[in-house]
């Protein structure tokens, strides 16, 4: 499953955390945020959050449409994924 941030809520979350539902977290739009301490901030508060409900951390892969961060890296992963699950 892959979450999208940005449209998530926060009952979401919390319903697969409490799962314990697998999940690749994708931080979208990491070009706009002003300040990059912000959003290394932003980020590693919700990494931390996260600590405290998986025992092993889910993937998480930064991206951006307007600079093809994290492109390549997103696709790869939806590829092994792929692989794991048509074998």
């Amino acid at each position: 499953i892959f979450c999208f941030l940005k449209s998530m809520k926060k009952h979401d979350l919390f319903f697969f955390f409490s799962q314990q539902v697998p999940l690749t977290i994708v931080f979208t739009k990491c070009d706009k945020t002003k300040k990059k301490t912000a959003l290394e901030e932003n980020i590693r508060d919700f990494l931390r959050l996260l600590k405290k409900s998986y025992e092993q951390m889910p993937p998480w892969i930064m991206t951006s449409c307007v600079t093809n961060q994290g492109r390549n890296e997103l696709l790869m992963h939806i590829q092994q994924l792929k692989n794991y699950w048509s074998s």
